[in-house]
């Protein structure tokens, strides 16, 4: 059986034999990968599309620190939206206001950026990639200011493409598979995990731990939340962190109490707010008898639930 990414491997494969740049490709050079950019915008099909942004996402990840700054900068100001094509888009629909000039427009003035994002993503790998690419890019926005109009793109394209409607919402528990296990381990910012039995308390019978997936990151938490369960709300986050009995039916209480982004690349890009909802709504499923749900200390998006 074929997965999607099967497939896209298999016809990437395919547009190898037509794509006639590959001997003059090099690992950690800016100028063949702005070169492949250039292909990959040119419309030549599918298979060559396919081909080429897997060229790109493959090179990206030999570019040196110094070499994605340059990177970066080049695809920013070369992609750019041009202000006298824009200008000239603005007559063109002045003249004549119907749909087909507002949508030239809008193309014109949106630039290339977020048409060669998306289409790296046909990569079989593109979307980690691209989630790297852009941890890369925040690291130098300090000193790189005029590089915060890419990053805009990224994370205009990053709030479709995380949109919780593609999100799989995973309960978490000790069956969970090991390798999410121990990335929960790593990724918890808030209040540490120190080993495995440290975690199994966390995912113990009055516990609920809730992580968002996405297909195209195989095994890799986006986003998690724990909840204690209890009667009335937790009073201390040390309370909370003990270990409890097996499920006990006169808990009338959640308690989420910590809320953990794993990916640095979305950042700046919301989802707690999402998350929160579905949780609070996967809780009422299961356990009807919980009919009051807080923090005790501010969660992101836990206030605007509590607004919704």
């Amino acid at each position: 059986m074929f997965n999607l990414k099967d497939i896209i491997s298999s016809i990437a494969d395919v547009g190898k034999k037509i794509f006639k740049k590959k001997d003059s490709i090099k690992k950690n050079d800016v100028e063949s990968i702005v070169s492949l950019c250039d292909d990959l915008l040119s419309n030549k099909g599918a298979a060559f599309g396919i081909t080429v942004a897997r060229e790109i996402t493959d090179l990206y990840q030999t570019l040196s620190d110094e070499n994605k700054l340059i990177f970066f900068k080049k695809i920013n100001e070369k992609y750019k939206a041009s202000h006298s094509e824009v200008d000239e888009a603005i007559n063109i629909y002045k003249k004549k206001q119907d749909d087909k000039n507002l949508f030239n427009l809008f193309r014109i003035a949106e630039g290339k950026r977020r048409e060669l994002f998306t289409r790296m993503n046909m990569s079989p790998s593109g979307t980690p990639v691209i989630l790297s690419l852009r941890e890369d890019l925040i690291k130098q926005l300090k000193n790189n200011q005029d590089l915060t109009s890419l990053d805009n793109d990224l994370r205009y394209l990053f709030r479709s493409w995380f949109n919780p409607g593609f999100l799989k919402l995973e309960k978490i528990t000790w069956e969970t598979k090991a390798v999410i296990l121990e990335k929960i381990i790593k990724y918890e910012r808030v209040h540490h995990i120190k080993d495995m039995n440290d975690l199994k308390i966390r995912l113990g019978e009055d516990r609920r731990f809730f992580s968002y997936f996405h297909p195209a990151l195989d095994d890799e938490p986006i986003i998690f939340v724990q909840v204690a369960l209890g009667k009335g709300l937790g009073k201390s986050i040390q309370e909370l962190l003990k270990p409890t009995t097996a499920g006990n039916t006169k808990n009338d209480t959640a308690t989420f109490y910590s809320i953990s982004n794993c990916q640095e690349g979305l950042s700046r890009v919301t989802l707690g707010n999402f998350l929160i909802k579905r949780v609070v709504y996967e809780i009422q499923e299961e356990l009807p008898h919980i009919k009051n749900f807080g923090t005790l200390s501010p969660i992101p998006g836990f206030r605007d639930w509590y607004s919704y």
